[in-house]
C-alpha cells in the first residue's frame, strides 16, 4: 500500500513538473505589443496558445500559427483577453495557467474644478467665470501623473504638477500621460476651459468714486467715452490677452482698430481697479 502511494505522488510529482507555466505583459500601452511566455525551463514537443475574452462564456479558441514557447500580441485584439498555452510532452498534454491582459487601464483625460462663490459657469457659452484677484484649482485625474499645463496653447512653466492654480483669464488645456505608459501623451486641448473675468463680482476696491465707471457708447464702432479718469487703461480679449494699453487716457479712447468681439475693459488708478465688458461692432 505505502508502494502505491509512493507511486503515485512521484507520478503527480513528475506530472505537475511538466506542466507549463506563463507570465507575460500585462498592461499594454496603445500602439503597442506584449509577449506571454512559458517561465519554467523546459522543451515541450509542441506549443498551441489559446485565448478568449474574460467577459464571455464561450471556449477557450485556438490562436492561429501561436505554436512556438513565445506568443507575441498587439494591444488592440487582445485587450481584456485571457492567454494558455497547450503543450505535450512525450505524448502526454499539458495545460499552462491563464493570464489575462488589459490594454485600456485607464479612462480618457478628464479635467474638473469646484464652484464657490468666486467661479461660476457663464449658462450662454459654458465659459468659466473668475472673480478678479481670486483664484481656482483644477485637476487632473489619474492616472495621468505626468503633466504639462497650458495657457493660450502656450506651456506654462513649471506647471507640471496634477493640480494647477488658475489665476487670471485665458484659455487652458493640459496634456498628460500616465507613469506605466510615459509615451501615450493625451490632451484636453479640443475641449479647453476657456476662463473669463466676472465682471459682476463686485470686487472693486480703493477709491470708491474710481472703482466705479460706467463706458458709452456700448456696442461701439470706434470711440468709448469714460465716465472719469484713470492712470492706466488697457483692453483685454477673452483669452486674457492685453491687445491695447492707454497711459494716462483723456476719458475717450479710441477702439477702432479692433476686430469686432467682446473684451473687457480694465482700469486702473491709484490701486483700484474695475473691469467693464465691452463690445466693438
Amino acid at each position: 500500500m505505502k508502494l502505491k502511494l509512493l507511486i503515485l505522488t512521484m507520478v503527480s510529482s513528475w506530472s505537475f513538473a511538466q506542466t507549463p507555466e506563463i507570465a507575460g505583459d500585462l498592461i499594454l500601452c496603445p500602439e503597442s505589443s506584449g509577449t506571454a511566455y512559458i517561465v519554467n525551463d523546459m522543451a515541450y514537443n509542441s506549443y498551441q496558445w489559446y485565448f478568449k475574452y474574460w467577459f464571455t462564456s464561450g471556449e477557450f479558441q485556438a490562436i492561429p500559427d501561436a505554436n512556438g514557447p513565445t506568443f507575441v500580441y498587439d494591444w488592440w485584439t487582445y485587450d481584456q483577453a485571457l492567454l494558455k498555452v497547450v503543450v505535450t510532452f512525450e505524448g502526454q498534454t499539458y495545460e499552462s495557467n491563464t493570464i489575462q491582459i488589459d490594454s485600456f487601464a485607464w479612462l480618457p483625460i478628464s479635467t474638473g474644478f469646484e464652484l464657490a462663490e468666486n467661479v461660476s459657469i457663464n449658462p450662454e457659452n459654458g465659459n468659466v467665470m473668475l472673480c478678479e484677484g481670486t483664484s481656482f484649482t483644477v485637476e487632473v485625474f489619474m492616472p495621468y501623473t505626468i503633466v504639462q499645463w497650458f495657457r493660450n496653447d502656450e506651456a506654462i512653466p513649471g506647471a507640471t504638477s496634477m493640480q494647477y492654480e488658475v489665476t487670471g483669464p485665458g484659455v487652458y488645456h493640459v496634456e498628460a500621460a500616465p507613469e506605466f505608459c510615459p509615451d501615450n501623451v493625451s490632451s484636453s486641448q479640443g475641449t479647453p476651459m476657456i476662463v473669463e473675468i466676472d465682471t459682476n463680482c463686485g470686487l472693486d476696491v480703493g477709491n470708491p468714486q474710481k472703482a466705479q465707471f460706467a463706458v458709452w457708447p456700448n456696442p461701439t464702432k470706434g470711440t468709448i467715452h469714460l465716465s472719469d479718469s484713470y492712470e492706466t487703461v488697457r483692453v483685454v480679449n477673452l483669452a486674457g490677452q492685453v491687445v491695447k494699453v492707454f497711459e494716462n487716457p483723456s476719458t475717450i479712447i479710441d477702439v477702432s482698430d479692433l476686430q469686432s468681439g467682446m473684451y473687457l475693459l480694465e482700469a486702473e488708478t491709484d490701486g483700484a481697479k474695475s473691469v467693464r465688458k465691452i463690445v466693438v461692432e
